[in-house]
């Protein structure tokens, strides 16, 4: 399958690469007896690029970062999570609209829209912890609403129109790594793969984030996330990934 060994070689990697550091001998006593709760909203700057299909019609989209302001018409990311001793459970959801326009030959025109709703909820335990960095594997469900929408035409006139929409759930399965670089600053790094063929053929995506501690209760975040997801089902094509810098704001509810 497509992606599926290249990621799954890279995360095993990971994962005996920070085995070999020496933990942090620390007692269950020091663990939270109780939940911590925050919740994060974003902005996400996002490009897409690959393939989109509608009842067999395919065209290729190309939005690079820079195509972003012109071609995005909403976005928008918010999770909620908690930690309690070695638990740690999050909620995430994502919601981007995007349309682009490619000239495939002289005098026609391609209109593409992508409309992406995502929904995940995922349970994790810290397996390794040191001084001032630790490590949580995951494991849950990933919820895709995705419409498509292509608009062939003239300079002037339209010719052809299709639309169409998918839904569909994956499971998921992923790795957060944090490590604190100053009183004030944490580096984050979240990696997952995903649908295996059961709801997707394969998804996967990675996120740094660089969060700064403003006051007792909340931080600044600031980063990049890639997110790919291929899927064909009955000529609904998408075969594609979203990348861009976030920009966001955490707030410590408890």
């Amino acid at each position: 399958m497509k992606y599926t060994k290249r990621v799954f070689t890279f995360l095993l990697l990971f994962f005996v690469l920070l085995s070999g550091l020496s933990p942090l001998e620390a007692s269950e006593n020091a663990d939270p007896s109780e939940w911590t709760f925050s919740t994060t909203s974003y902005v996400w700057f996002s490009g897409l690029n690959g393939t989109l299909g509608v009842k067999g019609h395919k065209a290729r989209v190309n939005l690079s970062f820079s195509d972003v302001l012109s071609n995005m018409d909403a976005s928008g990311m918010l999770t909620f999570q908690g930690h309690k001793g070695k638990q740690y459970f999050f909620f995430d959801g994502m919601y981007l609209d995007m349309s682009a326009s490619e000239q495939v030959s002289p005098g026609l025109f391609t209109d593409v829209g992508a409309t992406t709703t995502r929904l995940q909820a995922a349970w994790g335990v810290r397996i390794k912890e040191w001084e001032s960095s630790s490590l949580h594997v995951f494991g849950g469900l990933r919820y895709w609403n995705l419409k498509n929408e292509l608009t062939f035409r003239t300079a002037s006139a339209p010719l052809r129109h299709f639309s169409d929409s998918e839904s569909w759930i994956d499971p998921l399965v992923g790795v957060r790594f944090a490590t604190q670089l100053s009183p004030n600053l944490t580096f984050l790094v979240i990696l997952d793969a995903g649908g295996f063929g059961i709801g997707s053929d394969f998804t996967w995506g990675g996120m740094l984030d660089l969060s700064w501690k403003l006051s007792e209760r909340t931080s600044l975040e600031i980063g990049y996330r890639y997110l790919h997801v291929d899927y064909e089902r009955d000529g609904f094509v998408m075969d594609a990934y979203n990348d861009g810098i976030f920009i966001g704001f955490t707030w410590k509810v408890r």
